[in-house]
């Protein structure tokens, strides 16, 4: 091993991003959580987790935990031992990649502690802590808060994913005091679609990637919108309709679900903060949901913050 500990700060992330279900990630610039690794004995291995109540110590089904030691078994260390310490920066079950930041920070400290810079191991190690919550491999989350910026896993089988850079824009995020969890919102989905719907989100989704591509925020805008998942899941998000005419009616580019919810983000370039307003004050009118909510704009992706 190169160091004994490693500090890792990993971002929220916006998974599906309107009509990219299960394909597009947007990383965001906060929140964050906090994964710190220490090396031990070799067999001893604890966690320890703070900013929100009911997130597994055990390491074996902890999803930060559970991808540093997924990762070290494919390099071939299995006889280790540590301790990691998790500051959680967002609440599980949000729709904003809580799972998917710790995973990203659990394999990415390990990585470093090994001295491995394979990028396609870090991200299936973070995919196997996802899998814990959502019951199968997904990489639209760890994709985003691994690489940062705007994301797309465009060969699934051979985790082939590309990188954008996206434009200037402000993000609003609103989390309405309720939790979605993943399988849930998944058992929802239809098992087929309307062939009319599946083009739509096709055209949407070509045109989603050209505007990132252009740096056009305003045509990211009005590309974010989708007709594969959100018209299911809004159903677990009380009040979705209204807060999204409340956002648009406001200056919103675009709204969507993020993730599987129940967080809804909005886009803009400008006077976000009267469009968080008019969201949470949405919520509290339409179905008496109390929210929190802010502000953000595309981030950079998992950072190692020290070693030693």
């Amino acid at each position: 091993m190169r160091y004994n500990k490693a500090v890792i700060s990993s971002p929220a992330t916006l998974a599906n991003f309107g009509p990219g279900f299960d394909s597009f990630g947007l990383c965001l610039d906060s929140p964050r959580d906090t994964v710190t690794i220490q090396l031990r004995q070799p067999g001893r291995r604890e966690v320890k987790v703070s900013g929100w109540s009911g997130i597994p110590t055990d390491p074996e089904k902890n999803t930060a935990s559970y991808a540093a030691m997924r990762l070290a078994d494919m390099c071939g260390c299995e006889e280790y031992g540590f301790s990691m310490t998790i500051k959680k920066g967002m609440k599980p079950g949000s729709g904003i990649g809580s799972s998917a930041a710790s995973s990203v920070g659990g394999a990415l400290a390990m990585a470093t502690l090994m001295g491995v810079r394979d990028e396609s191991l870090i991200l299936e190690a973070a995919a196997m802590g996802e899998e814990l919550i959502a019951g199968s491999r997904h990489f639209d989350n760890v994709a985003a808060a691994l690489h940062g910026g705007f994301t797309v896993v465009s060969d699934a089988r051979k985790r082939t994913i590309l990188r954008i850079k996206p434009p200037s824009f402000q993000i609003v995020v609103v989390l309405p005091e309720i939790s979605v969890e993943t399988r849930k919102a998944r058992e929802v989905l239809p098992k087929s679609v309307p062939l009319s719907d599946a083009v739509s989100n096709l055209s949407m989704a070509a045109g989603m990637v050209h505007s990132m591509m252009k740096r056009d925020a305003r045509a990211v805008g009005e590309y974010l919108d989708d007709t594969l998942s959100v018209p299911y899941r809004k159903k677990l998000v009380p009040g979705f309709d209204e807060v999204r005419k409340s956002a648009l009616d406001s200056g919103a580019l675009g709204v969507s679900l993020g993730g599987s919810g129940p967080a809804v983000f909005a886009i803009t370039l400008e006077n976000a903060s009267k469009i968080k307003q008019a969201m949470v004050r949405t919520f509290l009118e339409s179905s008496g949901l109390e929210s929190e909510s802010f502000i953000t704009v595309p981030g950079e992706g998992a950072i190692v913050e020290k070693v030693s």
